[in-house]
């Protein structure tokens, strides 16, 4: 597959910038090892390519628009921000949903938590050997986060055949 072109997969990443710390390690992580994919060619949006004096609102929304899948940042704070919830989710999981990968990035309650919308949805998180809860990437030890980032690469990829056949 070598000289095959791939198929090139637009995210858009949706995070609460409470979690800066957590989730540009995670995105860092990602690319890292999504890059060399044999099949597809990740290519990731995030708000932090809006440019000085362009209208941050438009420019979320069209990147919301053109990309086809959603890549959430689950924590605490990105459930409670009102502008994920009244502007990004609606166009992932509202009517016009597109496919989402959500991935804990943050330990959320899963039965007290308000998951707007998210309910039926498989979120990620990490199974360590002999842990019987899983890990968000928070959560996780420098070594564990490789582990984190490789075990969710494997079901994206896996995720991607199906959307794309």
């Amino acid at each position: 597959m070598a000289n095959k072109e791939r198929i090139k997969i637009k995210f858009f990443v949706s995070y609460a910038h409470a979690d800066d710390e957590y989730s540009s390690a995670f995105i860092y992580e990602f690319k890292e090892m999504s890059a060399p994919s044999e099949k597809y060619e990740y290519e990731f949006w995030q708000d932090t390519e809006i440019l000085p004096g362009e209208n941050w609102q438009d420019e979320i929304r069209e990147a919301l628009i053109n990309c086809e899948v959603g890549l959430l940042l689950i924590s605490p704070a990105f459930l409670a921000s009102k502008f994920i919830d009244a502007e990004e989710l609606p166009k992932l999981v509202g009517d016009q949903k597109k496919p989402i990968i959500p991935i804990m990035l943050k330990m959320v309650n899963l039965k007290r938590h308000n998951l707007k919308g998210m309910d039926g949805n498989q979120i990620f998180r990490l199974k360590v050997e002999g842990i019987k809860e899983l890990k968000s990437f928070a959560q996780c030890s420098l070594s564990q986060r490789t582990d984190f980032v490789y075990d969710l690469f494997d079901k994206v990829e896996i995720r991607l055949d199906k959307l794309h056949g």
